[in-house]
């Protein structure tokens, strides 16, 4: 295993030394370029801590680290980040720098995604969902949109969901929570303050509780019943915006309602054809004729469908 790999995976870091990790990955191979003070200095940490995690991945000091390092990237094992996720674009740059720039920035996003994230994972959270009665989705701040049509998509298929972006909505919700429900978390870090308040009442009501997050958001809450990883390269408070943890965290959701919906896809296709004339969009519209077929939808309902996909298109 390379030695970006073992930084990724490595599990008995703390906070300071997780976020150290997170900047050599981040600096790539310009870290050849820094001393251990000027590393230091860019990680907001200290050369002790720096010394710290070279002995957690076994190697004897900074050297050795930028050694592994060089190797790695002269093998192709571990292709450097050559755009930095937190600073993607330069003051007085225009589209034509910044557009393919952006575009880099997703597709190391979603390579480090698929590389951390476990298909095994998935297979069982989409289980878990196919299982449960309800839904019950919890994130704030930016996390809140992805989390919020996650679950008007699980709604659009008939599967029962919630997500209240409330202290005390949440709270109740959770209250109500039950073995029959489960729980998704979406927090990049762990660090979300809903986590401390929502988990206890959880766990007491026998909810399962899936976490989309980081390693370290995995290493932060231990013994959930499923965690799907996302790309942990972007800083916690140092970035322009949360460009890179966007779009993993729009991945894997998307990957998880995929996984959902073909578990029974005949039946979830169905009752979208079913669903469709009543949707917000069938009534806005005004011109979508309502289902003339007998209660199953068959032939009225596809003809809606197909009348509003190609007024749509």
């Amino acid at each position: 295993m390379d030695i970006a790999q073992r930084i990724r995976r490595a599990r008995n870091l703390t906070p300071t030394e997780q976020h150290l990790a997170m900047t050599v990955l981040t600096l790539g191979e310009r870290v050849q370029g820094y001393t251990i003070k000027e590393l230091a200095q860019t990680s907001a940490t200290s050369v002790a801590t720096i010394h710290r995690l070279c002995r957690k991945l076994g190697l004897e000091g900074f050297k050795e680290l930028k050694v592994e390092l060089a190797r790695g990237y002269a093998r192709g094992a571990a292709a450097p980040v050559d755009v930095d996720v937190d600073f993607p674009f330069n003051a007085d740059e225009r589209a034509d720098a910044i557009a393919p720039r952006m575009a880099l920035l997703y597709e190391e996003t979603l390579r480090e995604t698929r590389e951390v994230l476990s298909l095994r994972a998935i297979d069982h959270a989409a289980r878990l969902i196919d299982a449960a009665k309800q839904v019950d989705i919890y994130a704030w701040s930016h996390n809140a949109y992805p989390a919020e049509l996650f679950s008007d998509r699980l709604l659009s298929v008939g599967k029962q969901s919630a997500f209240y972006c409330d202290m005390e909505r949440e709270t109740r919700m959770a209250l109500a929570a039950g073995s029959a429900h489960v729980a998704l978390f979406v927090s990049y870090s762990g660090l979300s303050p809903f986590i401390p308040r929502i988990l206890p009442l959880l766990i007491e009501r026998g909810c399962p509780v899936i976490l989309v997050g980081t390693v370290h958001a995995q290493r932060r809450h231990p013994g959930l019943d499923e965690y799907l990883l996302v790309s942990d390269h972007e800083s916690l408070s140092n970035r322009i915006a949360q460009f890179a943890s966007h779009i993993s965290v729009q991945y894997v959701l998307d990957t998880l309602f995929s996984c959902y919906f073909a578990r029974d896809y005949q039946r979830h296709i169905t009752y979208l054809e079913q669903a469709l004339p009543y949707a917000n969009l069938s009534l806005a519209a005004g011109r979508i004729p309502r289902p003339t077929g007998d209660a199953e939808g068959s032939s009225g309902s596809s003809d809606a469908t197909l009348f509003l996909l190609q007024q749509t298109k």
